[in-house]
């Protein structure tokens, strides 16, 4: 989930996988939010949470009902995320050695994207799925309206409430590689 996509690829073993499940799999690249959302968004992650966390030395998320406590570490690197590699987190990586190391993954990997993440927006979640060169990749996006609910978002995904909608989405790519017949939402890609 979320930067978890990513951080998939850095695995040294991930060429060993068969098949992959991202949910709102993206770089948190600013520039890549929702238009109708990045100033508020850009401020909230970028600026406020690592002025609190150079205040407290880690950012205390669990006082202040906003995720949970995160390292002062994990703050810094995720709040100057880039576009690229070479303007990311992992900037004291080699960058050519992670593009390998994503590009190593040949397993069937489905990219599940929400229409209403302000996270990862389609751009987004291309954007990581490109750096998956090798791998046999589908991009599917579902709205909300897709399963009739009003929102599903960012983090909603794993709710129980989607026990009977998504998850067997999940679970029949896992099983099977491939999405049922009458999966919802759309394919951006691959296109064609």
């Amino acid at each position: 989930h979320s930067i978890g996509g990513f951080a998939l690829g850095l695995a040294r073993t991930s060429d060993r996988l068969d098949r992959i499940v991202t949910v709102g799999a993206q770089f948190a690249y600013w520039r890549d939010y929702d238009h109708s959302q990045r100033r508020a968004m850009y401020l909230k992650w970028h600026l406020f949470m690592p002025a609190v966390t150079r205040l407290f030395g880690y950012f205390p998320g669990a006082r202040l009902g906003w995720l949970e406590d995160v390292p002062r570490g994990v703050v810094r690197d995720w709040s100057r995320m880039g576009p690229r590699f070479e303007t990311s987190v992992c900037s004291a990586l080699d960058p050519a050695d992670l593009a390998a190391r994503h590009g190593a993954t040949r397993a069937r990997l489905l990219a599940i994207g929400l229409t209403d993440d302000p996270f990862c927006t389609e751009a987004a979640g291309q954007r990581l799925l490109d750096y998956y060169s090798r791998a046999d990749r589908t991009h599917l996006r579902i709205a909300p309206l897709d399963i009739a609910v009003p929102e599903i978002g960012h983090f909603a995904f794993f709710h129980a409430r989607f026990e009977q909608t998504l998850w067997p989405l999940a679970a029949a790519w896992l099983l099977s590689g491939r999405l049922p017949k009458d999966a919802p939402g759309r394919i951006v890609f691959p296109t064609g």
